[in-house]
Protein backbone atom coordinates (compact mmCIF):
# COMPACT_ATOMS: atom_id res chain seq x y z
CA UNK A 1 0.00 0.00 0.00
CA UNK A 2 1.51 3.32 -1.04
CA UNK A 3 1.55 6.30 1.25
CA UNK A 4 1.07 9.95 0.46
CA UNK A 5 4.42 11.69 0.46
CA UNK A 6 4.59 15.32 -0.50
CA UNK A 7 8.36 15.77 -0.65
CA UNK A 8 9.91 16.13 -4.06
CA UNK A 9 11.98 13.23 -5.33
CA UNK A 10 14.22 12.71 -8.33
CA UNK A 11 13.59 11.15 -11.66
CA UNK A 12 16.87 9.68 -12.91
CA UNK A 13 17.16 12.01 -15.89
CA UNK A 14 16.89 15.16 -13.71
CA UNK A 15 19.31 13.65 -11.18
CA UNK A 16 22.00 13.21 -13.84
CA UNK A 17 21.25 16.59 -15.41
CA UNK A 18 21.83 18.23 -12.02
CA UNK A 19 25.06 16.28 -11.45
CA UNK A 20 26.38 17.26 -14.88
CA UNK A 21 25.29 20.87 -14.38
CA UNK A 22 27.33 21.11 -11.17
CA UNK A 23 30.30 19.13 -12.51
CA UNK A 24 30.49 21.51 -15.46
CA UNK A 25 30.63 24.38 -12.99
CA UNK A 26 33.07 22.84 -10.54
CA UNK A 27 35.61 25.62 -11.07
CA UNK A 28 32.91 28.22 -10.41
CA UNK A 29 31.84 26.39 -7.24
CA UNK A 30 35.42 26.25 -5.96
CA UNK A 31 35.82 29.92 -6.87
CA UNK A 32 32.63 30.83 -5.00
CA UNK A 33 33.83 29.11 -1.83
CA UNK A 34 37.33 30.55 -2.07
CA UNK A 35 36.23 34.09 -2.83
CA UNK A 36 33.94 34.28 0.21
CA UNK A 37 31.81 36.78 -1.71
CA UNK A 38 28.93 35.07 0.10
CA UNK A 39 29.78 34.68 3.78
CA UNK A 40 29.77 31.11 5.09
CA UNK A 41 26.86 31.86 7.44
CA UNK A 42 24.83 33.34 4.58
CA UNK A 43 25.59 30.35 2.34
CA UNK A 44 24.33 28.02 5.07
CA UNK A 45 21.18 30.11 5.48
CA UNK A 46 20.56 29.78 1.74
CA UNK A 47 20.97 26.01 2.07
CA UNK A 48 18.51 25.96 4.98
CA UNK A 49 15.96 28.13 3.13
CA UNK A 50 15.88 25.67 0.21
CA UNK A 51 15.93 22.66 2.52
CA UNK A 52 12.89 24.00 4.37
CA UNK A 53 10.91 23.96 1.12
CA UNK A 54 12.05 20.48 0.08
CA UNK A 55 11.92 18.94 3.55
CA UNK A 56 15.09 16.84 3.36
CA UNK A 57 15.79 15.60 6.88
CA UNK A 58 19.41 14.73 6.06
CA UNK A 59 20.21 18.21 4.75
CA UNK A 60 18.33 19.86 7.62
CA UNK A 61 20.56 18.12 10.17
CA UNK A 62 23.80 18.58 8.23
CA UNK A 63 23.34 22.22 7.23
CA UNK A 64 21.79 23.04 10.58
CA UNK A 65 25.02 21.85 12.21
CA UNK A 66 27.18 23.70 9.66
CA UNK A 67 25.14 26.87 10.10
CA UNK A 68 25.74 26.80 13.84
CA UNK A 69 29.46 26.23 13.25
CA UNK A 70 29.43 29.29 10.98
CA UNK A 71 27.93 31.39 13.76
CA UNK A 72 24.19 31.16 13.08
CA UNK A 73 22.19 30.84 16.29
CA UNK A 74 20.17 27.64 16.85
CA UNK A 75 16.96 29.68 17.07
CA UNK A 76 17.56 31.18 13.63
CA UNK A 77 18.30 27.72 12.19
CA UNK A 78 14.96 26.53 13.58
CA UNK A 79 13.14 29.53 12.08
CA UNK A 80 14.72 29.01 8.67
CA UNK A 81 13.76 25.34 8.70
CA UNK A 82 10.16 26.44 9.34
CA UNK A 83 10.38 28.74 6.28
CA UNK A 84 10.40 31.79 8.53
CA UNK A 85 12.83 34.46 7.44
CA UNK A 86 12.80 36.23 10.78
CA UNK A 87 14.14 39.38 12.31
CA UNK A 88 17.57 37.83 12.81
CA UNK A 89 18.13 37.88 9.04
CA UNK A 90 19.87 41.02 7.87
CA UNK A 91 18.47 43.24 5.15
CA UNK A 92 21.45 42.15 3.04
CA UNK A 93 20.63 38.43 3.37
CA UNK A 94 16.84 38.67 3.04
CA UNK A 95 16.62 38.95 -0.81
CA UNK A 96 18.85 35.89 -1.27
CA UNK A 97 16.84 33.79 1.18
CA UNK A 98 13.51 34.84 -0.30
CA UNK A 99 14.78 34.07 -3.79
CA UNK A 100 16.12 30.68 -2.64
CA UNK A 101 12.71 29.76 -1.24
CA UNK A 102 10.96 30.91 -4.41
CA UNK A 103 13.39 28.94 -6.59
CA UNK A 104 12.62 25.77 -4.64
CA UNK A 105 8.88 26.39 -4.33
CA UNK A 106 8.48 26.99 -8.06
CA UNK A 107 10.64 23.95 -8.88
CA UNK A 108 13.38 25.97 -10.60
CA UNK A 109 11.06 28.54 -12.17
CA UNK A 110 11.36 31.79 -10.23
CA UNK A 111 9.92 34.88 -11.83
CA UNK A 112 12.28 36.57 -14.27
CA UNK A 113 11.70 39.82 -12.38
CA UNK A 114 12.94 38.30 -9.13
CA UNK A 115 15.99 36.85 -10.85
CA UNK A 116 16.80 40.26 -12.32
CA UNK A 117 16.27 41.84 -8.89
CA UNK A 118 18.67 39.31 -7.33
CA UNK A 119 21.33 40.31 -9.88
CA UNK A 120 20.61 44.01 -9.45
CA UNK A 121 20.84 43.81 -5.66
CA UNK A 122 23.98 41.66 -5.39
CA UNK A 123 25.68 42.07 -8.76
CA UNK A 124 26.33 39.27 -11.23
CA UNK A 125 29.19 37.57 -9.35
CA UNK A 126 27.44 37.25 -6.00
CA UNK A 127 24.10 36.39 -7.62
CA UNK A 128 25.92 33.66 -9.56
CA UNK A 129 27.37 32.29 -6.31
CA UNK A 130 23.93 32.31 -4.71
CA UNK A 131 22.52 30.37 -7.67
CA UNK A 132 25.29 27.78 -7.34
CA UNK A 133 24.52 27.28 -3.65
CA UNK A 134 20.84 26.87 -4.48
CA UNK A 135 21.56 24.31 -7.20
CA UNK A 136 23.94 22.35 -4.95
CA UNK A 137 21.44 22.07 -2.12
CA UNK A 138 18.67 21.07 -4.53
CA UNK A 139 20.80 18.10 -5.55
CA UNK A 140 21.29 17.20 -1.90
CA UNK A 141 17.64 17.69 -0.94
CA UNK A 142 16.13 15.65 -3.74
CA UNK A 143 18.77 12.92 -3.38
CA UNK A 144 18.01 12.64 0.34
CA UNK A 145 14.26 12.54 -0.26
CA UNK A 146 14.64 9.89 -2.96
CA UNK A 147 16.81 7.80 -0.64
CA UNK A 148 14.06 8.05 1.99
CA UNK A 149 11.47 7.01 -0.60
CA UNK A 150 13.52 3.89 -1.34
CA UNK A 151 13.88 3.10 2.37
CA UNK A 152 10.12 3.47 2.79
CA UNK A 153 9.52 1.14 -0.16
CA UNK A 154 11.78 -1.48 1.44
CA UNK A 155 9.69 -1.14 4.61
CA UNK A 156 6.55 -1.87 2.58
CA UNK A 157 5.34 1.73 2.40
CA UNK A 158 6.22 3.05 -1.07
CA UNK A 159 5.55 6.70 -1.82
CA UNK A 160 2.75 7.24 -4.28
CA UNK A 161 4.67 9.47 -6.72
CA UNK A 162 8.08 7.79 -6.62
CA UNK A 163 9.34 5.09 -8.97
CA UNK A 164 11.45 2.11 -7.92
CA UNK A 165 13.93 2.52 -10.79
CA UNK A 166 14.65 6.14 -9.85
CA UNK A 167 14.92 5.25 -6.17
CA UNK A 168 17.44 2.46 -6.78
CA UNK A 169 19.75 4.57 -8.95
CA UNK A 170 19.63 7.71 -6.79
CA UNK A 171 19.76 5.85 -3.45
CA UNK A 172 22.76 3.78 -4.57
CA UNK A 173 24.70 6.87 -5.60
CA UNK A 174 23.60 9.01 -2.65
CA UNK A 175 24.05 6.44 0.13
CA UNK A 176 27.81 6.99 0.73
CA UNK A 177 27.41 10.76 0.87
CA UNK A 178 24.36 10.53 3.12
CA UNK A 179 26.31 8.26 5.48
CA UNK A 180 29.00 10.95 5.83
CA UNK A 181 26.43 13.75 6.14
CA UNK A 182 24.44 11.96 8.84
CA UNK A 183 27.59 10.83 10.66
CA UNK A 184 28.89 14.39 10.79
CA UNK A 185 25.55 15.78 11.98
CA UNK A 186 25.29 13.13 14.71
CA UNK A 187 28.86 13.83 15.85
CA UNK A 188 28.23 17.58 15.87
CA UNK A 189 25.02 17.16 17.89
CA UNK A 190 26.81 15.07 20.53
CA UNK A 191 29.51 17.69 21.10
CA UNK A 192 28.92 19.86 24.15
CA UNK A 193 27.52 23.24 23.24
CA UNK A 194 29.75 26.27 23.54
CA UNK A 195 28.49 28.45 26.34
Amino acid sequence: MSQIFHKRVYRVNQFFLDIFFLLNRLQLIIGAYRSKRVAWSMAEKIMLAVTAVNGCRHCARFHGALAQLSGVEAEEVAHLLQMEIGAQVSAYERPALQFAQEYAQTERNPSSENLLELKRFYGDAIAGDIMLYIRMILLGNLSGNTFDAFAARLAGKPFSHSRLFDEIIVATMAAPILAIVNGFAAWQNRKPSRA
